[in-house]
């Protein structure tokens, strides 16, 4: 009995002298003391009884309440408050230098960063007040991105949407969590600023176990009942090549359609471009795909292949580069990764000669075979000419600043420029799909690059005669897929074209656009009579100096400026013109914008945050989405009123996502 009383005591000095001990550290000090029951301790500043175990203090010591409490008692330890009234202005910018470069540091955070940090602590922080007063936890954060930033910029879009025209651009993918996402952008002109503007209104969530034509659409639809946008104020629609989305019988189109009579759709051109380059290259020989693939796979694999590479080139005298792999989802890099081998082409024969002898695969045999074949290197080399058509196009419209009005120039221009590789000159001008393989001009006169050419005088005559069958191949597929794929003879897009200032303020530019007929007939409220009229007169109604004026500005701002003249009444000069505009401007020219939106996603979504709720996800990408429209970042971006009014604890905490881990 009497040692089990000692054992006790023994056991209660220890947690007294612990106790005692823990109070002089750093991390205790000020606000840790005793309590009077056994294996407890208090807070002081929270006025909070502890278990007194270290671990239960130290928890307790990172709670968002414990340190609120601290700082609003402005605690700050003796040797601090020492340090802090020893150090010099400059040393103590330093110190925050210093300090705000390991909280880089310690939460992995890009160094690219600190570009926006800086200005935006100075300008946010100038009252040291709000610096005291201000909070912001992990759940916080959250809150305010979805329910006032990201709420805010989808109230100002709903605004517009609801009272005037605009297009869609819609595609789905798979993020990393295998959740079906489909991306909802609209295109509208600005009713603020007239300015053609594309937003992402709404990452939606799709069932992957139903992503039929018909659900799909009942997401949409109610996406648009819910924020109560009339589905008639859309006027055209941009989506890829999937049937699920473009069919004609049975697609998103379709149902769309049953809604809106008048719906422009457009397939994707960079997309269909992208499609059309790929059937092309089928024509050539497999074993071109086979070695880029190859080469990539074989090096890229091995950081010792990487460096024994590296080494052969610096003997050859060539530039260091990697072997770049080909990507199914980037439209573009088919020719750089041709441009690159072709570069490499003697390095790399040397370099699996070597690996033949030491790593002795059979995949180096293949590959160096592949490689002193001559023919796929003549290959290759047209492949380096031929491609420019495809990528020049493609790179065209995904571009934020072409409209639409380029598709059907850009469209017959690129067909009749591959076309004018192997066609007679005299049926260049008016190509049909039917009489594409009887205009062909004979094998020699085919044009398949000057690098192309030099190589085949190397080469014996039947194997050069059968390598430029096979481009004209290649050439014949492309053109023909063109013309199933792109507006070249279509009256409709043909008559786009007038947005154009050199058709639009010019009659000598008339000649193929004498009425805008086909295009009025898409428009709600337009009298064909008096449009034919305000187009006649447009040219005449601004001098010389005014239409090179005009034709200076970019084509939003020019036809504002045009629809802002008046008659003598006061009344607007060109009424049926303007509503022709305001539909116009809209329709969309390419589904490259979606594509960036998904690149948002994967940006944002990655594997560390892989919790991310849906919701809070569409808020990040509807806010990136809207400040790139804008022009802004979070340095000049400008909280209005409204923001201030949506800041409230009733409407932060409001249907709160848990899953949020970011």
């Amino acid at each position: 009995m009497m040692d089990s009383v000692s054992q006790g005591a023994i056991k209660k000095r220890r947690s007294r002298e612990f106790q005692n001990a823990w109070l002089d550290e750093d991390i205790f000090k000020g606000w840790l003391a005793p309590h009077p029951a056994e294996n407890k301790a208090f807070c002081i500043a929270c006025n909070k009884t502890i278990r007194c175990c270290r671990t239960n203090l130290v928890e307790h010591s990172q709670t968002v309440r414990h340190i609120d409490n601290i700082k609003s008692c402005n605690y700050k330890t003796a040797d601090n408050i020492d340090t802090e009234n020893s150090l010099s202005h400059k040393d103590n910018v330093k110190r925050t230098e210093i300090k705000l470069s390991t909280f880089f540091a310690e939460h992995n955070i890009a160094f690219q960063l600190a570009d926006h940090l800086s200005p935006l602590i100075k300008d946010t922080c100038k009252d040291p007040k709000v610096v005291q007063d201000f909070s912001l936890g992990r759940n916080k954060c959250a809150s305010i991105v979805k329910n006032v930033t990201a709420k805010r910029e989808i109230e100002t879009i709903v605004k517009y949407l609801k009272t005037c025209k605009f297009s869609i651009l819609i595609d789905e993918s798979t993020d990393i969590s295998d959740t079906k996402l489909m991306c909802l952008l609209v295109r509208y002109v600005s009713p603020s600023n007239k300015k053609i503007t594309t937003q992402l209104l709404e990452l939606l969530s799709l069932d992957a176990r139903d992503c039929s034509a018909n659900k799909i659409f009942e997401i949409f639809k109610k996406c648009l009942e819910e924020k109560h946008i009339p589905i008639k104020n859309i006027v055209g629609m941009a989506s890829d090549n999937a049937s699920v989305m473009i069919g004609r019988k049975n697609s998103f189109m379709s149902r769309l359609k049953v809604e809106v009579p008048n719906l422009v759709t457009l397939n994707c051109i960079c997309h269909s471009s992208a499609i059309v380059a790929s059937k092309a290259c089928k024509k050539l020989p497999s074993s071109c795909e086979d070695l880029i693939r190859g080469v990539a796979t074989y090096i890229s694999g091995s950081a010792k292949r990487c460096a024994i590479l590296g080494e052969f080139q610096d003997f050859f005298e060539i530039e260091r580069k990697k072997i770049l792999k080909l990507s199914e989802t980037r439209w573009l890099c088919l020719q750089k990764c041709v441009v690159r081998l072709l570069e490499n082409w003697e390095v790399l024969k040397n370099y699996f000669l070597l690996a033949t002898v030491e790593d002795k695969l059979k995949s180096a045999e293949n590959i160096l075979q592949y490689l002193n074949d001559n023919s796929i290197k003549a290959y290759l080399l047209f492949l380096k000419y031929a491609l420019n058509y495809f990528n020049n196009f493609n790179a065209l419209f995904q571009s934020r600043n072409i409209l639409i009005h380029k598709l059907y120039e850009s469209s017959q221009q690129v067909i009749r420029q591959l076309a004018d590789n192997f066609l007679k000159y005299d049926n260049v001008e008016n190509i049909s799909i039917s009489e594409l393989d009887n205009n062909v001009q004979h094998i020699d006169n085919i044009r398949i690059g000057p690098e192309c050419d030099s190589f085949l005088e190397t080469l014996s005559l039947e194997c050069a005669q059968e390598i430029k069958l096979k481009c004209l191949d290649f050439y014949v597929t492309a053109v023909r897929e063109m013309l199933k794929r792109l507006p070249y003879n279509d009256e409709f897009f043909k008559q786009l074209s007038f947005l154009d200032p050199k058709i639009a303020l010019y009659k000598e530019g008339r000649n193929k656009i004498k009425y805008l007929t086909h295009i009025a007939k898409q428009v709600e409220h337009v009298n064909i009579s008096d449009l034919a009229f305000e187009w006649d007169i447009l040219p005449s109604s601004f001098d010389e100096q005014q239409k090179i004026q005009l034709a200076s500005l970019q084509i939003d701002e020019m036809w504002n400026n045009i629809l802002q003249c008046k008659n003598f009444d006061g009344k607007k000069l060109f009424p049926n013109l303007e509503l022709l505009i305001e539909v116009v401007l809209c329709y969309p020219h390419s589904n490259a914008e979606a594509e960036r939106i998904f690149s948002i996603v994967t940006d944002v979504k990655s594997k560390k945050r892989n919790r991310l709720c849906n919701n809070t996800l569409s808020s990040i990408c509807v806010i990136r989405s809207s400040f790139q429209a804008n022009n802004f970042n979070c340095i000049n971006f400008q909280p209005d009123a409204r923001h201030f009014e949506l800041h409230n604890a009733q409407n932060l905490y409001n249907n709160q996502c848990t899953s949020d881990n970011a």
